[in-house]
This record gives structure tokens, sequence and C-alpha cells, in this order.
């Protein structure tokens, strides 16, 4: 693709998102991120065939966090479990208490949506890596001795739902901080003890 080609295509992702995040996934069609981008029909389907698509691209710009991925790079390497473990639950209680991602309820809309056409693996991939990695941590936690957990994949999927649950929360109702903090560390000291 050219770099006027890669020029549009991120314009029409960054108008999409605010249509998305406005309207949820379900509600926009195609005419609405034409009118949000002022193109031509024709012009929005050189690049995309269905808001399916758009969306899955708009999910993953927002989802490159490369602040995070910096981060976790330069502590991988000579990082204590513990300090891995203390990075992710801060990465989650940031994803729980996000004031600053409007594509949430469109998110969950759009794994509902997958879930009723027979696939969620799509809707399921950012959960099962937040799982691997947890688990990842835990083991090497166990390994050092700075953890014990008689069961690391069972702890790692079981505090992914629970905080998978808390984001869920938090876009509804909301939860404060300091409610986070709390249940956040009570998931952690359910399934292992931290030295």
């Amino acid at each position: 693709m050219s770099e006027k080609s890669d020029s549009k295509k991120q314009y029409i992702i960054e108008k999409a998102t605010a249509v998305f995040s406005a309207k949820g996934f379900k509600s926009v069609t195609m005419k609405d991120i034409v009118e949000a981008c002022d193109i031509s029909r024709g012009g929005l389907y050189l690049y995309y065939s269905s808001t399916e698509e758009i969306f899955r691209d708009v999910c993953e710009k927002a989802d490159n966090s490369e602040e995070s991925e910096k981060e976790l790079s330069q502590m991988v390497e000579s990082a204590k479990a513990s300090d891995l473990l203390l990075w992710f639950i801060k990465e989650q209680k940031k994803a729980i208490l996000s004031k600053t991602d409007p594509l949430i309820a469109a998110r969950y809309e759009y794994a509902f949506y997958k879930k009723q056409g027979g696939d969620s693996s799509e809707a399921k991939a950012g959960f099962d890596t937040a799982v691997k990695v947890l688990k990842s941590i835990i083991i090497r936690g166990c390994e050092s001795g700075e953890f014990e957990c008689e069961d690391p994949s069972h702890a790692a999927a079981s505090m992914m739902y629970a905080i998978e649950g808390m984001k869920v929360c938090s876009a509804t109702f909301g939860m404060t901080e300091k409610k986070v903090d709390s249940e956040l560390l009570f998931i952690v000291q359910r399934f292992m003890e931290v030295e």
C-alpha cells in the first residue's frame, strides 16, 4: 500500500473510532462511516468491505500500546516475577478504570455478535493471551521461590475471569479505584502466596 493509501486508511480508522464509540458496534453502518469521513461510498470500499473489517482495524490500532510493550520488554529480561506481576496487575487496573477506552461497549457488543455467529475465537484471543502471560509470570515466580501456587494454569484463568468481570462492571455501573485495588489484592491473594 502506498503512503497516501496508508494515510487515508489511518484517517478512516480515526473517524470510525469516534463513530463506534458513540454508537456501539451493531448500529454502525458503512453510511455512518462515509459521513464521518466525508468521503464517497466507493472511496470507503477501496479500503474496507464491511463495518466489521473496519472495527477490527479500529480495535487493533487501539490495542497497540507501544508504551506498554516497551515497558514490558525492558522489564522481562531482568525483572523478578513479583515485578512482572505488579506490572501486569497495574495494566489490568488501568483497563478496568479506563475512562479513555470509548470502545469498551462496542468491544463487548462485537464479542456477543461474533459468539452468536458461532465464532468467538477472535473475541477470546485477547483474553487467552492475558491468561498465557499471567500463567508464565506465576510459573516464573514459583520456580524462583517468589510465589507459591498449586495450579498456575487454573490460577491464571480464574484471575482473568475475575478481572474481565471487573472490566464489565466498571464499564456498566462504575467502580472506584479503592474498590478495584481491594478486589485485585483479594484475587491475587486468593490464588497464590506472594513472598
